[in-house]
């Protein structure tokens, strides 16, 4: 048997992999290989080394509250490689009237923050007394308000949702977006009770129910960053990856997928199409243009990159002890966040030097990821002084474009994956497999991959 995968992001190395992997483990006769169009694997995780600089172009790193990932990771002689956010990563800060302000870790502290106004607070400690809703399918905005009030809604929520989907939480569906919450309030009526109960059974279990990434996990990296993971990928994979590999056109023939790639036609036992949905459109159009109608329905958001790197003796009186900072909607700077890089894992600057990423754009701004470098490092050096005071000249500036950086999960993104599957029923040996449909993090690629693996094999 043959499989071909498109795209060779993590999502596609992490698949190809799990099939090679468990084929040979099986002594199963299947061939995989992998199609690039780009000159190097790793889509938008990668990482840049410059001047001493290690700097993400895209996530920063994963939660090491996946097991898979972490499996993957020793599975691929990387053990010894994983390394976790500092202490000081604990401390995270919204930008909110003006000031960077600590999240608080808890009830008290929530009480003193002035993140929210005392009637907002209140609201927010009324939510177990709140019903639970009704709607199968809402907003993150509809379901926050509703449960925490409109200011929590929109300063702590709003952030959130900056920071994980850069998106408009009156746009994203919260079943879609955020499932585990969601599920929560159905489970236990309230999300107060809901991490009451998570705490409880985690002190029973002797499992950590939180760190320095938040309730969700530990943020978790590689000594030498997320281009670690790619380049173990590709080791393994060999000559099964083929990079400026364009795929351009696929057809099912009753016998086989046929794939036109470069200036020659490659046929597959089975399809694995691991680009953007929007990608998978246009590869697919012909092979059934009810497939792709859906596929070209999901929005993306742009999200620029701005790293900065400073000598550590021009941010005297700057405090850069902690993770970064989120600035809800509406806060009078248009950074989504800043990420303090260098203070989140070792490494990732010179001695005597700091490591930042400013993130623009989003679905909130999107404008903004598209200004050329000069206005969009005014603008981020104009935010960061207002901020944080900061007002040196960096001594390293890297810019990153993602035009269509992070899948919005939008109202009705469920009943668009109903159509998918009802579609792919119909095409023999084809699967999908990316960030666009169950999942935006890098966890979610790399969890799903075996699941999607495990399909190839078994059709």
């Amino acid at each position: 048997m043959r499989v071909g995968v498109i795209g060779a992001g993590p999502s596609g190395l992490a698949v190809a992999w799990e099939i090679f992997s468990r084929a040979r483990a099986r002594e199963l006769d299947v061939q995989v290989d992998v199609y690039e169009r780009a000159p190097r694997a790793g889509g938008n995780v990668w990482t840049e080394v410059a001047d001493g600089y290690r700097v993400e172009q895209g996530p920063e790193g994963f939660l090491d509250s996946e097991p898979r990932t972490i499996e993957i990771a020793t599975q691929l002689g990387l053990a010894d490689r994983l390394v976790s956010a500092s202490d000081a990563a604990r401390n995270r800060f919204l930008y909110v009237k003006g000031h960077l302000h600590p999240v608080p870790t808890g009830p008290l502290g929530f009480l003193r923050s002035g993140i929210l106004s005392v009637p907002g607070r209140l609201r927010v400690f009324a939510e177990p007394l709140q019903p639970p809703g009704t709607e199968d399918d809402e907003t993150v905005l509809a379901f926050a308000t509703r449960r925490m009030g409109g200011e929590a809604a929109q300063r702590l929520v709003g952030a959130m949702v900056a920071g994980i989907h850069a998106g408009d939480p009156a746009a994203l569906s919260m079943p879609a977006a955020f499932p585990e919450l969601a599920a929560m309030e159905r489970r236990y009526g309230s999300l107060t009770r809901a991490l009451m109960a998570t705490r409880r059974e985690a002190r029973r279990t002797g499992r950590r129910a939180g760190g320095p990434a938040g309730p969700a996990g530990r943020l978790t990296s590689f000594a030498g960053g997320l281009r670690e993971l790619i380049e173990a990928f590709v080791r393994e994979l060999g000559p099964r990856v083929h990079l400026s590999a364009e795929a351009r056109e696929a057809r099912w023939t009753g016998d086989g997928w046929r794939v036109a790639v470069g200036g020659t036609e490659e046929v597959f036992d089975r399809l694995i199409v691991t680009t953007p949905p929007w990608h998978a459109a246009a590869l697919l159009e012909d092979a059934d243009p009810n497939l792709a109608t859906p596929l070209q329905d999901i929005p993306w958001a742009p999200v620029t990159a701005v790293a900065l790197g400073f000598a550590a003796s021009d941010l005297r009186g700057v405090n850069l002890d902690g993770f970064g900072f989120l600035v809800p909607a509406g806060q009078g700077v248009r950074l989504l966040g800043c990420l303090w890089s260098s203070s989140i894992f070792p490494g990732r600057a010179p001695a005597g030097r700091v490591l930042l990423r400013a993130l623009v754009g989003g679905a909130r701004d999107p404008e903004a990821a598209g200004y050329d470098d000069e206005t969009l490092l005014d603008l981020v050096r104009y935010d960061l002084a207002v901020a944080m005071g900061i007002e040196a000249e960096p001594s390293l500036v890297r810019v990153y474009r993602h035009p269509r950086a992070i899948p919005q999960y939008t109202l009705g993104h469920l009943q668009r994956l109903s159509t998918v599957r009802d579609r792919l029923e119909r095409l023999p040996g084809l699967l999908l497999h990316g960030n666009g449909y169950r999942g935006v993090a890098l966890n979610d690629s790399l969890r799903l991959a075996g699941e999607i693996a495990e399909a190839a094999i078994a059709q």
